[in-house]
């Protein structure tokens, strides 16, 4: 029976996620020096004036951080790491490679000829997984090198330190891979990718608003701990020193965990469920 390491489902798997990589390497290349350069097209002074005295202080609570903090050169760096350019493509990323790993090859009609070699389920599941995780990091080692290149030699050369971004752009893997192992469980279970997408759809948008809510209501703020968003702090992580990476330890400690733990269940569920006969 062939294993993880089998030639030919490597190549299958690579080759149907390198159009989709290559589109966000290149997204993510050009964006930091796209960003920082709009960025810098708005003064210091005047940044920090709407900031600090025009918006209200209670909208601090969307923020994560003070505005104090936000109102800085690695705050307003900080700034792209929410921005939906990376949120959106980590999440659609996530998304889109996990729910193809057993629903989306399903409807395709390929995993039966997958399946029709010598090879073990859990084989083909774990191989999927391993090329998206490697793949995720990446393409955030793109975004790492583009963000560090942007800060060094952008219009804020010599104002920031670009290692201080090793955290943030380490929580973007983090939420890549939560959303990945949680899409490939549901994938797992499923026979049809559109559902599989819109039951993640779903689960993106109860998170954001179970985040949204956790932080707007004193009341109701244990619902934000119902979100995996509330572990995506990059923000919070340009700070620097071993506090970043105590706050990275933590943060990406659950992201990491729940994708592992939904790819752990996932590959048990798609060894033991009965497959669809072939239309």
């Amino acid at each position: 029976m062939g294993g993880i390491w089998d030639r030919a489902i490597w190549r299958k798997t690579w080759g149907d996620q390198r159009v989709l990589l290559l589109s966000f390497a290149a997204l993510w290349s050009a964006f930091p020096w796209l960003y920082l350069w709009l960025s810098a097209q708005i003064p210091m002074p005047a940044f920090q004036n709407v900031l600090l005295q025009v918006i209200p202080e209670d909208w601090q609570k969307l923020s994560g951080v003070p505005f104090s903090e936000v109102a800085t050169y690695a705050g307003r760096v900080a700034l792209a790491f929410v921005d939906p350019v990376v949120v959106l493509a980590a999440t659609v990323w996530g998304i889109t490679r996990g729910s193809d790993a057993v629903s989306g090859q399903l409807e395709r009609g390929t995993m039966e000829m997958l399946l029709a070699a010598p090879v073990r389920r859990t084989a083909v599941f774990l191989t999927q997984a391993l090329a998206t995780t490697a793949a995720a990091a990446v393409l955030c080692g793109v975004l790492l090198l583009a963000v560090w290149s942007a800060v060094a030699l952008g219009p804020w050369a010599g104002k920031v330190e670009p290692w201080r971004f090793v955290p943030a752009v380490a929580n973007v893997f983090g939420l890549m891979v939560c959303m990945a192992g949680i899409s490939a469980c549901v994938s797992a279970a499923d026979s049809h990718r559109w559902r599989t997408v819109g039951i993640m759809c779903g689960f993106y948008v109860a998170t954001i608003l179970a985040k949204l809510v956790g932080r707007l209501s004193g009341s109701l703020g244990w619902v934000g701990y119902l979100s995996v968003l509330n572990a995506y702090e990059p923000q919070q992580l340009v700070v620097g020193g071993p506090v970043a990476w105590e706050l990275l330890a933590r943060y990406d400690g659950v992201l990491l965990g729940l994708g592992l733990a939904a790819y752990g269940v996932g590959a048990a569920i798609f060894s033991r469920r009965d497959l669809p006969a072939p239309l």
